[in-house]
């Protein structure tokens, strides 16, 4: 009767282990990844991010093309009294009723390269007296002129350099944040896969030390083993019962965890990490590395925008609060008259040039402060990026070291894995033909188990290696 208990029990751990497997589903990692991608709301941040910056870049290019301003004012109707000053000096308040309205046309287009802008106007303007019931018309059939700041800060200069940056860097930084995924993913992965790894430990150790009990129980009462014996059994027996309850708890909140960053409902969905199988061995050198880095990685492109950008602050410092010169000119045709016709007909030339001078006097040495801050502060970018290279190019070679390291690491844990489950299985069958003593089997299986856990351990740091130096590198590796 007493070997019936480890056949129910066994009976029963199939049966409730089946039930289990017909509500869960099987994850792999790069299933995973994939669901991770396409729901993970780092990504939807991260499209937003790319299209804000493609948004930006457009509004920039905008801003370069002609822009055509309509201005009108229709009506512009007036009915008051107003004062008018008599010819003798009095002041007299008389009725004024009159429309004096305008429309016109504005079409400008910037330069970048000087910071000026071309411009094309026209326009009309009629005014109405009906008090007098008179009626003239002041037209500019067109204008066509320049203004250009001579000497001045241009942003349109260093835009046009930065803009660009900006919009590769949103893109590179997509692409940063879809690895920054994996590696979640991955962390997760691993947590829900040795989960099960241990929920599966716990079930084997529980159903062969129930075993043994039963077998030990039969020796007892035949006096073949000693009473200490049986009672480490029964320990053994019990912890590995206790260990079945921690690790299904464990693998239920590993697969809630899942299920949450999937942005799913914890009860509706369990999962089971089927375990990944290692790539193949890859040979990567630390310059191949770096060349994929500094091509890819959005640090270097933002390198390149902070140095920009401090150059530009150093250029406004120095520009901005100085001398300013504003050359403005036109040349247009313009007419005032009682008929419409004679605007556009008889028009008479227009032309004006105009150089606007500003020359700070005393300005107590606040510009050549904000010069000076202006060269600190690209001083110090520039010893900060340099810096800041050195570490990120650190950092990959030493990625690149520590994945090749744990591909070798993976290799030996898979043998040292499958040489424990091996000895574990032989003196199990000596123990049972009484050949070896119980301190053997306990050490066994202890053995067979942490050689499981340093497998899985060195599997979960190899697939974060990877995934790291994926993220250094942004190389599909």
């Amino acid at each position: 009767m007493k070997f019936l208990s480890p056949i129910i029990s066994v009976a029963f751990l199939l049966l409730t282990t089946s039930a289990y497997a017909q509500a869960v589903d099987s994850l792999s990692l790069d299933e995973f990844l994939s669901l991770a991608q396409s729901q993970s709301l780092r990504k939807q941040a991260a499209e937003r991010d790319q299209q804000l910056a493609k948004l930006d870049y457009q509004i920039f290019r905008a801003d370069l093309k002609p822009q055509l301003t309509l201005n009108a004012n229709i009506p512009n109707y007036l009915k008051t009294f107003s004062e008018i000053t008599q010819p003798d000096g009095t002041i007299r308040f008389e009725e004024v009723q009159n429309n004096n309205s305008a429309l016109g046309l504005d079409l400008r287009q910037r330069i970048a390269a000087t910071g000026g802008q071309l411009f094309l106007q026209t326009n009309l303007q009629r005014f109405d007296d009906f008090e007098s019931d008179f009626s003239i018309y002041n037209g500019l059939p067109f204008r066509v002129g320049i203004i250009q700041p001579v000497f001045a800060y241009n942003p349109f200069k260093w835009e046009r350099q930065l803009a660009p940056l900006r919009v590769a860097e949103a893109e590179a930084n997509y692409q940063l944040d879809l690895e920054i995924i994996r590696e979640e993913v991955t962390q997760l992965f691993f947590d829900l896969l040795m989960a099960g790894q241990e929920s599966r430990i716990a079930d084997t150790n529980f159903v062969a030390n129930e075993r043994l009990y039963a077998i030990a129980e039969e020796r007892y009462e035949l006096g073949k083993i000693s009473r200490r014996d049986l009672l480490q059994l029964e320990l053994e027996k019990v912890s590995a019962q206790r260990a079945q309850i921690n690790a299904g708890q464990a693998v239920r909140q590993t697969s809630a965890a899942v299920a949450i960053y999937l942005g799913q409902l914890p009860d509706e969905h369990h999962y089971r990490a089927s375990n990944p199988e290692a790539e193949a061995a890859l040979e990567i050198t630390d310059e191949q590395a770096l060349a994929w880095a500094r091509a890819k990685r959005p640090e270097w492109l933002a390198f390149q925008r902070r140095l920009l950008e401090a150059r530009q602050a150093s250029d406004q410092a120095r520009r901005e609060g100085g001398p300013e010169l504003s050359l403005v000119g036109a040349i247009g045709r313009v007419r005032s008259g009682t008929e419409l016709s004679t605007i556009y007909q008889d028009a008479l030339p227009e032309a004006f040039l105009e150089l606007q001078i500003s020359v700070p006097i005393l300005d107590g040495g606040r510009r050549r402060h904000q010069r000076e801050r202006a060269e600190v502060l690209q001083s110090f970018a520039e010893v900060s990026i340099e810096r800041e290279q050195l570490t990120l190019e650190n950092d990959v070679r030493t990625s690149v070291q520590q994945f090749l390291s744990l591909q070798e690491e993976l290799e030996l844990a898979t043998r040292l894995r499958e040489l424990a489950a091996e000895r574990f299985r032989i003196t199990t069958e000596s123990y049972i033909l009484g050949a070896i003593p119980l301190s053997d089997l306990t050490l066994a299986q202890r053995e067979k188990d942490q050689a499981a856990r340093t497998y899985s351990d060195t599997q979960r740091a190899y697939w974060l290696a990877y995934a790291s130096l994926r993220q250094l590198t942004l190389e599909n590796i």
